[in-house]
């Protein structure tokens, strides 16, 4: 089916040639939406929310043609997370790094080769517009490490939500002045009012009048087998997954296959993705909550507790499930590591580099303007739109100095080079690094040490892993893509104010890299004059 390809294949060497192109056309558009029966102003992309899934098979080349209708002024982009784009990085989707924003009436064609397979997802990346609705789900077709189940259900989608609009709350966020009043911030964290489980859920508590809304549901047929492809696409919220009396045997973590576990609570933060297997082998009696229960205990959520869908079994009932919540201690963590075992074993090893020399320490403070930013190292990330880094590159081999240390540059071909962040702040970040997955070599609380203990030997492979709450979180990846890609936590208001940066890999052999110069160029050229004409600037890090 892959060319004689399977899942013991190493696909960071090898891509099945299956000469398929698929093709989408994605128009976002200003809507209405509401999808727990409140209504609210949206982004979306073809007026779907989540927006439609691409779907591919491992070895396709993907072409997503982006149309910006909106006629708020928001520039937009889309970016596949977790993809490789190896040699490719111009259709990376970034503002700022790798092109321009796509400005209102103007369109970009990206493209791009389905080099690893599993589940992941799309999303602007443009301002927090991901979170006013532009992203939808990614599936590209491939091998599992377990193939026993029976049916593929396809993306479940979990995000948080809210009834005022993102963009309406950022400025109120990131406001450090003090009011003297409360001498507290005006600004700080937000609390999100529900979350949605494929783009669906109720407002308010079972049985009431005044609830609003629906759940979607999932019919299981007693005895099969069925494949879930889990997403956290949240601004700010982690979850922790699962169906009441029912266990999962996961098969992949983020777009890496593993050695199959069995979990009876799946922990997802933003961005990452988990395939789980689930047998149809309790009562069919009866119905069974799916729950994707938010954990405050680091991000608010006023119904943390009542994002669900229901799960009924053929020929049983239809009604509101009765079924058990599993007991757990509310927290943000990752899966163990113990257990995400990479399916096709790959070393790390002793560094070759390290980012800025060392740990570089993550803070949150207010700056000149009495704003929050977020600091690594004690620079917040900054970049502007009509700026990209490619296209300096691209045009006269420089870099922007926008965010100092913070573009990082890695020369070398296939060095080892490591990044080591940690944070005395009680807060956990979710930490993404584009064109590249890294392998996790050590993670826990407290600070890290010359002598912490570092895992070289097939630790866990991804692209998003978590930074514990006051804890340290030290990441490698190979210099084995040339290009400009972004690191960030993926909390969306955090990137926003500046937790980012930038590495420039194997600077002098990107320019060959970008096949097509007009896209780049082009697009720079319509959004300078729109932007121009309609006084758009930076608010925030211009990613």
């Amino acid at each position: 089916k892959f060319c004689g390809y399977d899942v013991s294949t190493d696909s960071y060497q090898f891509t099945p040639k299956t000469c398929k192109v698929v093709e989408y056309t994605f128009t976002v558009t200003d809507e209405t939406v509401s999808p727990d029966g409140i209504s609210r102003p949206a982004m979306l992309v073809n007026g779907q929310l989540p927006g439609p899934a691409i779907e591919a098979s491992w070895g396709d080349t993907v072409v997503v043609h982006v149309i910006n209708k909106l006629t708020s002024l928001n520039g937009t982009s889309i970016h596949f997370h977790g993809m490789r784009q190896s040699n490719n990085s111009v259709n990376d989707g970034v503002p700022s790094i790798v092109q321009c924003p796509i400005a209102p009436g103007e369109s970009m064609t990206y493209q791009w080769v389905a080099e690893n397979y599993g589940t992941s997802w799309y999303h602007s990346h443009y301002a927090i517009q991901a979170w006013e609705g532009v992203f939808g789900p990614v599936v590209i077709d491939g091998p599992h490490s377990d193939d026993s189940f029976d049916e593929d259900l396809g993306p479940i989608v979990l995000q948080d939500w809210s009834h005022f609009t993102v963009d309406s709350r950022y400025d109120l966020a990131q406001n450090a002045t003090v009011n003297p009043a409360t001498n507290q911030t005006f600004g700080g964290p937000v609390v999100m009012d529900s979350g949605l489980i494929n783009g669906k859920n109720v407002w308010g508590d079972d049985g009431a009048a005044n609830q609003t809304g629906s759940r979607n549901t999932f019919t299981f047929t007693k005895g099969k087998k069925y494949l879930l492809r889990i997403i956290n696409t949240s601004i700010q919220s982690t979850y922790k997954f699962y169906i009441d009396g029912h266990s999962f045997t996961v098969i992949s973590a983020d777009f890496v296959p593993i050695q199959p576990y069995t979990t009876n609570i799946i922990n997802i933060n933003i961005g990452q993705r988990y395939n789980v297997i689930v047998e149809a082998n309790q009562s069919g009696n009866q119905s069974y909550w799916m729950r994707s229960d938010n954990q405050n205990s680091c991000a608010g959520t006023v119904q943390a507790k009542n994002i669900k869908a229901i799960v009924n079994y053929s020929g049983g009932p239809t009604g509101l499930p009765t079924s058990t919540a599993y007991n757990y201690t509310d927290e943000c963590i990752d899966e163990p590591y113990d257990k995400l075992v990479p399916y096709v074993s790959l070393d790390a090893s002793t560094a070759d580099d390290t980012v800025n020399g060392g740990a570089m320490n993550v803070v949150v403070a207010a700056n000149d303007a009495s704003l929050f930013k977020w600091y690594l190292g004690g620079t917040t990330f900054f970049s502007e739109y009509d700026d990209p880094t490619l296209l300096d590159i691209y045009q006269n081999n420089s870099t922007p100095d926008y965010s100092g240390n913070l573009l990082v540059k890695v020369p070398g071909a296939n060095q080892m080079v490591y990044v080591i962040v940690e944070t005395p702040i009680g807060l956990p970040h979710p930490v993404h690094l584009h064109g590249h997955d890294f392998w996790v070599l050590a993670a826990g609380t407290g600070t890290y040490a010359s002598n912490t203990t570092l895992n070289l030997s097939n630790p866990p492979r991804r692209d998003t892993a978590l930074m514990p709450a006051a804890g340290y979180l030290v990441l490698a990846f190979k210099t084995d893509n040339p290009g400009v890609w972004l690191m960030h936590c993926h909390i969306g208001w955090h990137t926003s104010m500046g937790w980012a940066l930038q590495i420039v890999e194997r600077q002098s052999e990107i320019k060959k890299t970008i096949h097509d110069s007009c896209k780049l160029t082009k697009n720079c050229a319509s959004w300078d004059s729109w932007s121009s004409a309609n006084d758009v600037t930076v608010v925030d890090s211009g990613v």
